[in-house]
C-alpha cells in the first residue's frame, strides 16, 4: 500500500514539476539543477542522520524520486520515513 501511495504522489510531483519548467525559458537546465538539488537534499538527510535519527536508503527508489522530483520528492521520503518508520 505504501508503494502504490509514493507512486501516486510522484506522478503527481512530476507532472507539476514538469509544467513548471516548461514555462521557464530553459527548461533542460531547471530540469538538471531540481534534480541536482534533490540528490544534495537526499545526501544531507543521510550525513545528518546521526543526530535526527532519520537515514533514507539509497536505492534505485530513493534515487529515482530524488532526481526526478527534486527537493520535494526528498522531502517526501523524509516525511514517509519519518511517518512509518
Amino acid at each position: 500500500m505504501l508503494k502504490i501511495i509514493f507512486v501516486c504522489l510522484c506522478v503527481i510531483y512530476g507532472f507539476l514539476y514538469f509544467i513548471f519548467a516548461a514555462g521557464t525559458n530553459k527548461p533542460f537546465k531547471t530540469i538538471v539543477f531540481y534534480a541536482f538539488l534533490g540528490l544534495v537534499g537526499l545526501i544531507a538527510v543521510n550525513l545528518t542522520s546521526k543526530f535526527s535519527g532519520v537515514y533514507i536508503p539509497i536505492n534505485a527508489y530513493t534515487l529515482g524520486a530524488s532526481s526526478a522530483l527534486g527537493l520535494p520528492g526528498t522531502i517526501s521520503l523524509l516525511l514517509l520515513r519519518m511517518i512509518f518508520i
